[in-house]
């Protein structure tokens, strides 16, 4: 049976030790990919940048005579950008943690539906809702903002899409960090309501739900202790459709298991998870029993052999006995002249190696050690 548990716990660690090389191979992947997006869309910047510097140099030169651009091959791309534009790259967690540490990090105070107001940019000052917030970006998508006009290749239209147009205007997202959250606050003294811009939320009266495994809490803004609610969600009524099961079918009790009967067979942990799997740590009585009658055929075995005497035993025993009948050995005086002057020898040796001349005493000559 040991040798079962011992095989379970080797493939349990064999298992692990793949999870992890595939855990890390997946992480190579991404971030080869992100690398190889960031450098194509910095390639594009920089290729459209270099035209454009070109572009205004011939205008400049040529004056009157300068060619238009928005006619043949860019007569619909002029002005546009690549889709692979249109949206941020993906931060390194570590920068991502602290653009989205005024927001609240981990428990963002920020959500889909609240009011912003974008302070850079050509539509600063203006407001709008959010629409998308994207936590791997750190972006915001503000409705009917930012906007811009993106190509779409021919490969990303569907033959099903009823959008045909390679040229489409939509909105470009924001950093975090060129927005800021507008709340209506309605003044004590004079009673009048105006929108204020909020530059940070803290976050207040956390609640885990740990059946559910979420979590709810307050923002606040910090120096004021003033609450600002949450948008409120568009309630969405679910219809039902022809191939919908419906509730009432669900419910229906359509087996009453008996006292004879139980409501489950027991070989359904057959099916559940191959009996004959090396990572099966429940096994049936029955094979438990001959495995562990295995151990106990292997343990008498192994006794069995110590018992038997063998030549090499007996050669063994006779010389044991022997020597136990010749008994302990003593030093006689000569034995232990000897060994005083072998001592003595030894220890006027290890002084001279120290340079010591006598025990207790120093020689004044530096000595060198060496490895």
């Amino acid at each position: 049976m040991q040798k079962v548990i011992k095989r379970t716990v080797l493939a349990e660690r064999q298992a692990a030790r793949r999870l992890k090389r595939r855990t890390e191979k997946n992480t190579r992947d991404n971030n080869r990919s992100a690398r190889e997006q960031r450098n194509y869309v910095r390639g594009d910047e920089t290729d459209h940048l270099k035209q454009a510097r070109l572009n205004r140099r011939e205008d400049y030169e040529l004056g009157p005579l300068a060619p238009r651009r928005d006619v043949g091959d860019w007569t619909d791309k002029w002005g546009t950008i690549n889709s692979m534009r249109a949206r941020g790259q993906e931060l390194h967690p570590r920068d991502r943690e602290k653009i989205w540490e005024p927001w609240g990090g981990k428990f963002l105070n920020i959500v889909v539906g609240d009011r912003v107001v974008i302070i850079e940019g050509r539509d600063k000052g203006k407001i709008g809702v959010i629409k998308d917030v994207s936590r791997e970006r750190a972006e915001v998508t503000v409705g009917g903002l930012n906007l811009i006009d993106v190509t779409i290749p021919e490969y990303m239209i569907g033959p099903d899409e009823q959008d045909k147009r390679p040229i489409r205007t939509m909105e470009k997202p924001v950093s975090v960090k060129s927005i800021r959250l507008v709340v209506p606050l309605t003044d004590a003294d004079s009673g009048v309501t105006r929108d204020v811009i909020v530059k940070k939320v803290i976050a207040a009266g956390m609640w885990f739900d740990k059946h559910a495994g979420t979590a709810t809490w307050s923002r606040i803004i910090p120096g004021l202790d003033i609450k600002i609610p949450w948008p409120k969600k568009e309630s969405v009524e679910d219809k039902d459709e022809p191939n919908d099961t419906l509730r009432i079918d669900v419910e229906t009790k359509t087996f009453v298991p008996t006292l004879l009967t139980p409501p489950m067979p027991g070989t359904v942990i057959d099916e559940l998870r191959n009996k004959f799997s090396v990572f099966r740590t429940r096994h049936d009585p029955e094979y438990i029993a001959a495995k562990e009658e295995e151990d106990r055929l292997k343990e008498e075995k192994k006794r069995t052999s110590k018992q038997m005497r063998t030549p090499l035993k007996e050669a063994n025993r006779l010389e044991r006995k022997a020597k136990k009948a010749l008994g302990k050995g003593k030093l006689t005086e000569e034995m232990l002249e000897k060994i005083g002057k072998l001592v003595a020898e030894k220890r006027q040796l290890a002084l001279e190696a120290a340079g010591v001349s006598k025990e207790g005493a120093v020689s004044e000559e530096p000595v060198t050690a060496t490895a």
